[in-house]
């Protein structure tokens, strides 16, 4: 009976070490094509916890699985404002500051950003960033205007210039959020304004606009390498991402990238544990290491955008690291428009001013 009991006993314990083993599992969701090629594996390597990776499909999904409650997920990737519902609706939990190895090395200006978000700022940790601003064709714009005031929104807001530009493609990023923001800036407005003298003003900016608009589009890069675009207001990337396709499919062709000289917003994805996580020992090993500079710089060669790690610049790519328009001067920073958890009536209001603008029918 005894031998019954010992072998039962060994057998329950093997049974036991091989499930942990088996569930060293890291599951985390991102947006596709986020981290470095080798991110991952590199990992895994390294500490033997493997990663299930699933895919992002937009932040209203990631929202809507955090706030119903057992999303299944280790670690998150939210945007800044995302962030800041989530961890105000009780979705995310506070941050072992002790347990996180990097935090002074964080951007200057990201560490000056992180302070608008005041639920949130101790619950995430960045991760990349950007701005929304002009990538454009360099050639195709010069053709048609050869003193383009490529660094304002002149060069969109201003009708008879957007006009120029119709026939070779403008895009606009599919956010009304971001493009409001823009807009009423540009106006001399509250950005993330919900007033309705606001909201009409901005409303009679871009219906002006509209006529000369091809595609409303978060991911114009491939429009853009293969000329169906000139001119597109998007995210900083965007022309990192379209010159390097560009160059690997051997076409001469050159983009560029402004921030608006009349300002524009700035955006911060980061790094959160849900407060159900399963393993969240697994994710402060995840941020730990994504957030060495190597790694970070790494991460910004292969995705295009900024990362967190102010350490890591000297390893990306020279023709990100030496533009202005990619890593603002602080003179430059101080004109981006952080992002705000806007009340949902604000919100509502804004996404009608945005409906009509893009169901408004071009003549």
């Amino acid at each position: 009976m005894n031998r019954i009991h010992c072998c039962l006993g060994l057998a329950l314990s093997v049974a036991l070490s091989t499930a942990q083993a088996e569930d060293k599992t890291l599951k985390l969701y991102n947006w596709a094509d986020y981290f470095a090629e080798d991110t991952l594996v590199r990992f895994t390597a390294e500490t033997g916890i493997k990663v299930i990776y699933d895919v992002m499909d937009g932040s209203e999904t990631l929202e809507a699985k955090l706030m119903a409650g057992g999303s299944g997920y280790d670690l998150i990737f939210p945007g800044d404002t995302v962030g800041e519902r989530l961890m105000r609706a009780g979705s995310l939990q506070p941050l072992d500051q002790s347990k996180l190895t990097a935090l002074d090395d964080i951007e200057p200006g990201l560490k000056k950003l992180r302070t608008h978000y005041v639920y949130s700022n101790k619950a995430t940790v960045p991760y990349t960033w950007g701005t929304i601003g002009v990538t454009y064709n360099a050639e195709q714009i010069k053709q048609r205007l050869p003193d383009a005031p490529v660094n304002s929104l002149d060069l969109l807001f201003k009708p008879e210039l957007a006009a120029k530009f119709a026939d070779c493609g403008i895009s606009l990023i599919d956010s009304p959020d971001e493009v409001l923001a823009v807009a009423l800036n540009y106006l001399g407005r509250d950005p993330r304004s919900g007033k309705p003298q606001d909201l009409a003003a901005a409303s009679e900016l871009l219906l002006k606009l509209r006529p000369y608009i091809r595609k409303f589009q978060s991911q114009p890069v491939t429009d853009l390498v293969n000329g169906n675009l000139c001119l597109s207001l998007g995210y900083s990337g965007d022309m990192t991402q379209a010159q390097r396709a560009a160059d690997a499919a051997g076409k001469k062709v050159t983009f560029q990238y402004h921030i608006p000289r009349e300002g524009t917003t700035v955006w911060m994805d980061t790094m959160a544990i849900p407060v159900d996580a399963q393993h969240p020992e697994y994710a402060y090993a995840f941020i730990n290491f994504v957030m060495r500079p190597q790694n970070m710089a790494a991460i910004s060669n292969f995705t295009g955008y900024p990362t967190a790690n102010a350490k890591a610049r000297p390893s990306v790519d020279p023709a990100m690291r030496n533009n202005p328009d990619i890593y603002p001067d602080d003179a430059t920073f101080e004109r981006l428009i952080p992002g705000k958890d806007i009340p949902q009536a604000d919100m509502r209001a804004r996404m009608r001013v945005w409906t009509k603008f893009k169901t408004t029918a071009v003549k």
